[in-house]
């Protein structure tokens, strides 16, 4: 039952299958099971498919190396939802959701198009780093540097 003082907290977990994205799930369930007021955690991996192109030759190209990230994602995510298990007996009042998003280009831009669209009243994002610094991180980007600045709500970064 809803109470009218009561917050219900939404808070997203932005996941992929290393041992990264497992420390920013165990801080979501953590967090999650001291909270005292209701919320809602959702745990999302985004699938980042390469937008397809009108080039013939390239065209057929993208629809192979599209089926390819596809059945990577299936297997991905059959990985983390194994993975998610365990925290059914460690944190059972823990109640979650797995969401698989698909979309066209790279993470960081889906999953901020995501939000703004499906998340309006979105309470915190928990991403995971690889603690990238100076160069690693210009060269390799880093989608949790792109997610603290482009999304419209509090991010919290677990380092690695």
């Amino acid at each position: 039952m809803y109470k009218e003082n009561e917050k219900n907290y939404n808070i997203l977990v932005a996941v992929e299958e290393t041992s990264i994205s497992n420390n920013a799930i165990e801080y979501a369930f953590d967090l999650c099971s001291r909270l005292k007021d209701s919320y809602s955690l959702s745990i999302i991996y985004v699938i980042a498919l390469n937008p397809e192109t009108n080039v013939p030759f390239l065209h057929n190209l993208d629809k192979a190396n599209n089926l390819d990230i596809l059945l990577d994602a299936k297997e991905a995510v059959n990985k983390i939802r194994e993975y998610l298990k365990k925290f059914d007996n460690t944190y059972p009042n823990v109640q979650y959701d797995l969401i698989e998003h698909k979309g066209y280009g790279v993470v960081g831009k889906i999953l901020t198009e995501y939000i703004s669209q499906n998340q309006l009243d979105l309470n915190l994002l928990i991403v995971g780093s690889r603690n990238l610094d100076g160069l690693q991180k210009v060269v390799l980007s880093s989608t949790s540097d792109y997610l603290a600045r482009h999304v419209h709500c509090p991010v919290t970064i677990v380092k690695q």
